[in-house]
């Protein structure tokens, strides 16, 4: 998703993982007799834009990137404000969160943060009485930093705008936040153990050279590369996959705050894969790609070892890969359907 790298890009539809043990009562305001647990507070914690004490364990949380308020749900506390979710449902929720908030966490929907090219509404977010605002997959700046800090304790990125590392490390720092540092690295021992017993099932994934690109329409002169960093790059190479040998090369030169490249339409031949991932902006994008005489010529593609998808939702479960969504994944086929397309046979994923 080239273009959802902006501030709050997440909110935005056009741009660019339930889990076993999470199921206790969430700790929100709908739930004031929630157990505080044994974490210690105050606690702080260090990221790129300053360090944050939080002074008592959150019960009311709002999050502002990617994945974030997975996690938070996740570790049992039900989220009362959360950006629109790209891939969602009409009400801007993915179906995983769904799931572990209605029927895991017996709680109520949270409030959908409003989201403009100015920034989040503060006096929105202000109305939600958070204890604890969490960004930490987010590209706050610092004034919008600032502003959130007046507002309630704030976390942003550990070292850059829109990372927060592994979805594990992720995991690991929201549960600090939380005081659930326990159920984070539970909960990252489990997901791990699912990543490990799919691939178990699929051994052809092992050691499958791949690049991961999207689909393009008329005009285009290139494809994109996303770059090992990428999170959903990064998803596949802990089912044992490995990037193209010529990845390093078409990335060498992306700025710090981008995450893919491009590769040049003419140069394809020199590209070794033993499949092509792609996912779609639209249908008529698919089509216009796999007609492409060029891209149709290309020794992955012209074997049917191409695997596309034009599904949103599974689109975003494996784009911010957490310990909700990369389970949803699983179940939903997705290491199947790249399984069948390194064999050669070609799929391309509509939304079910």
């Amino acid at each position: 998703m080239p273009l959802l790298r902006s501030i709050f890009a997440f909110a935005v539809a056009a741009l660019a993982l339930v889990v076993a043990g999470c199921s206790s009562t969430p700790e929100s305001a709908g739930s004031p007799g929630a157990s505080i647990g044994e974490a210690s507070f105050p606690r702080t914690v260090e990221h790129a834009l300053g360090e944050t004490t939080i002074p008592e364990k959150p019960k009311r949380v709002v999050t502002l990137s990617w994945m974030n308020h997975d996690i938070v749900a996740a570790l049992g506390v039900a989220p009362v404000g959360v950006p629109e979710t790209w891939g969602g449902d009409e009400e801007g929720f993915t179906p995983w969160f769904r799931d572990q908030v209605e029927n895991q966490l017996k709680a109520e929907m949270p409030e959908i943060i409003n989201v403009t090219e100015d920034g989040a509404d503060y006096e929105q977010i202000l109305a939600l009485q958070p204890d604890v605002i969490i960004g930490v997959y987010s590209g706050f700046t610092e004034t919008e930093y600032k502003r959130l800090s007046e507002i309630a304790p704030t976390v942003a990125y550990k070292e850059r705008p829109f990372t927060a590392g592994t979805w594990q490390e992720h995991t690991k720092i929201i549960g600090k936040i939380l005081g659930e540092d326990d159920k984070a690295a539970e909960l990252v021992r489990e997901t791990e153990a699912a990543i490990q017993n799919e691939a178990e099932k699929y051994p052809n994934l092992d050691g499958a050279t791949f690049l991961y690109s999207t689909t393009f329409s008329e005009g285009a002169t290139e494809i994109t590369a996303y770059i090992g960093e990428d999170p959903r790059v990064r998803l596949l190479h802990e089912f044992g996959m490995v990037d193209t040998p010529q990845l390093a090369a078409a990335t060498k030169d992306v700025p710090a705050d981008t995450w893919y490249g491009g590769i040049s339409l003419e140069q394809l031949d020199t590209v070794e894969a033993d499949v092509v991932l792609a996912w779609s902006y639209a249908g008529a994008d698919t089509a216009y790609t796999l007609k492409h005489p060029v891209f149709t010529r290309w020794e992955p593609v012209a074997q049917g070892r191409y695997y596309i998808a034009e599904d949103n939702t599974l689109g975003m479960a494996t784009s911010g890969p957490d310990v909700l969504s990369i389970p949803w994944a699983i179940e939903h086929d997705y290491i199947r359907d790249i399984s069948a397309a390194i064999g050669g046979g070609a799929v391309v994923r509509t939304a079910k």
